[in-house]
């Protein structure tokens, strides 16, 4: 007889949340968040309000401060060659802003009924106008700064760094945690150059685990992407298999793997076999909050309770060829990066020798699995465009989306808990250049390695949509890539989320 694998599993219920029902709306956000019990002692609107009345530098103090502390990465690519472009004026800056007030000029002088002067009539609504904020001004507030955010990577494209920095504070002044996508999006750029996030990020970090909870079960992006791998692995699992072996490229509080383990317990799956690669830690990298051992503990307790057998260890990439066995083993390489809750940061050149990893074990004659991807922050932007300021632009429109899509909270200081949590971080890279250098050279391309697509199913495509419909927010699904192998989350017109398989 012949064992069916069925993509559909029910909503698991890792963390400990207490959700009655497989479904989640915002309906329930209120008694969710509510039992978050986010602590108001540690983070307020106050905490995070006018970052920049507290470092009152000038603007020499700023430069020694910004050049030093700031972007050092981009400075060692700047020194690594003579660059004659280092010095420069700022009269780009300026002319800027003398363009905003001459067109503010324009305006004011367009409200007349006469071409040659402005109307005496018209002066009050004038002075009105410039004393009392309304709608128009906040979306020229929002232009300045998008055109801001653009300049800024031109300049760190053409490592104008002078230039950078005064753009960079210029942003600073027109920043707001409290603002829309665009405001919030320039002040977290901000916090992510200065050394202050470090307090903030500590004060934050007392809400971790309500912050993690809330970022994972309100929003549809990393249920989407585990859901979504999760179904093409056991979609791809044949009868003969009585072992599927997981390579977790990143496992860590392994919240991906309950609702498939309750899956291969009904299905009758013998043994599940799980391998966590251990990375060499980073510069920049955060530390993880559930070490390997308690996540094994708490997966195998869990296994145990469906009546499955698990095993579960960590190890190098070089350890994996010699662990791999094969004896009526199904394999399924999972590597989750860049996810929006995700602790570490990992590079794109990790991603790479996983992949390359997965491929030779793959192509073996005694050996079959599948590979699942699961790509927020964008591998595909780091190595699919042609300089910075283009990577620049591309992630400037994937965190506006990421930030837009997440106001539907309504809690305002829980929403900035989790932003400057599980934003900030992956901000970094966005402004280091040196970071994009290495990231080039090392030429990470899935059609370069040689991967063969695998169809998601149709099935998989209508359970994903439904989970993201449960959500209420304006996300959509839909299927792209070679073979329509990919499953992408998108808000608005942005992808947020890409998952894909391959064999």
């Amino acid at each position: 007889m012949q064992m069916e694998f069925h993509a559909s599993w029910p909503t698991s219920n890792p963390i400990g949340l207490p959700i009655e029902d497989e479904g989640f709306g915002l309906a329930d956000m209120d008694a969710l968040v509510n039992g978050f019990k986010f602590s108001t002692s540690s983070v307020s609107v106050e905490d995070f309000s006018d970052i920049s009345s507290s470092t009152p530098y000038g603007d020499e103090a700023y430069s020694s401060h910004f050049l030093s502390t700031h972007l050092p990465g981009i400075l060692q690519w700047v020194n690594e060659g003579d660059t004659p472009n280092n010095q420069f004026s700022l009269d780009g800056v300026e002319n800027y802003c003398s363009e905003q007030m001459f067109m503010e000029d324009v305006s004011c002088q367009n409200l007349s009924p006469t071409s040659g002067e402005v109307c005496m009539d018209v002066i009050p609504l004038v002075q009105a106008y410039l004393v009392l904020p309304d709608e128009s001004m906040e979306i020229d507030n929002q232009t300045s700064i998008l055109h801001l955010l653009k300049a800024c990577g031109d300049a760190m494209g053409s490592k104008q760094m002078e230039l950078a920095q005064e753009i960079i504070r210029r942003l600073n002044e027109k920043a707001s945690p409290t603002g829309k996508s665009i405001e919030r999006l320039a002040f977290y750029l901000t916090l992510s150059l200065d050394k202050q996030a470090n307090y903030l990020m500590q004060e934050a970090s007392k809400n971790y685990d309500a912050a993690f909870n809330a970022l994972y079960q309100i929003f549809p992006y990393g249920r989407f992407a585990h859901f979504t791998a999760n179904s093409a692995i056991l979609e791809s699992i044949p009868a003969y298999a009585t072992v599927l072996h997981i390579v977790d490229f990143d496992i860590g509080k392994g919240i991906q793997w309950p609702a498939l383990i309750e899956t291969l317990g009904r299905q009758g799956l013998r043994t599940l076999r799980v391998t966590t690669i251990k990375w060499e830690e980073e510069d920049g990298s955060c530390n993880a909050t559930t070490s390997f051992e308690e996540t094994k503990m708490q997966l195998c307790k869990h296994a145990k309770t469906v009546g499955l057998r698990m095993e579960a260890e960590e190890m190098d990439i070089e350890g994996l060829m010699s662990k791999v066995k094969m004896d009526n083993e199904w394999l399924a390489f999972n590597c989750m990066v860049g996810l929006p809750h995700m602790e570490k940061q990992r590079s794109v050149k990790h991603v790479e020798e996983f992949l390359t990893t997965a491929k030779a074990l793959l192509r073996s004659d005694t050996s079959k699995g599948i590979i699942t991807l699961g790509d927020g922050i964008g591998i595909k932007k780091w190595t699919d465009v042609s300089s910075f300021d283009s990577f620049f632009e591309a992630q400037l429109v994937y965190f506006q989306a990421l930030l837009e899509s997440m106001e539907q909270f309504q809690f305002l200081e829980a929403r900035i808990a989790m932003e400057c949590l599980f934003v900030v971080p992956h901000l970094c890279s966005l402004v280091n250049a040196q970071q994009w250098k290495e990231t080039c050279s090392t030429g990470c391309s899935l059609t370069k390695l040689g991967l063969e697509p695998r169809r998601m199913s149709w099935e998989n495509y209508l359970e994903a949509e439904e989970l993201v419909r449960q959500a209420e927010g304006s996300c959509w699904v839909k299927t792209e890539g070679q073979n329509n192998n990919e499953m992408v989350l998108g808000y608005m017109g942005a992808p947020l989320v890409r998952v894909s398989s391959w064999t």
